[in-house]
């Protein structure tokens, strides 16, 4: 009974750009602007850069988020973001 084994299971996530754009898989967002919209997902932090980002619909207990908006780009970036809470705050 002692090789009790624990396993993380990673979050899939999915991104779908329509009128609106949703994304499911998010553990929180780390910052929201008109222009520039920071996610954490299970393993990785998403960038959307655009233009008259708006969220529609957040829930984190469910994982989603619907933004309107124009979207220009968007990336990927493994792992948290590196700048610290007040950083962000006093931009």
């Amino acid at each position: 009974m002692d090789n009790i084994k624990e396993i993380k299971v990673k979050k899939a996530h999915t991104l779908t750009i329509s009128n609106k754009i949703s994304v499911t898989g998010v553990e929180n967002v780390i910052s929201m602007g008109e222009k520039e919209v920071e996610i954490a997902l299970a393993d990785n932090i998403l960038q959307l850069v655009g233009n008259g980002f708006c969220a529609l619909h957040l829930n984190v207990e469910e994982g989603t988020l619907i933004l309107s908006g124009e979207l220009i780009s968007l990336k990927y970036a493994h792992g948290r973001s590196q700048e610290g809470f007040f950083k962000r705050l006093l931009k």
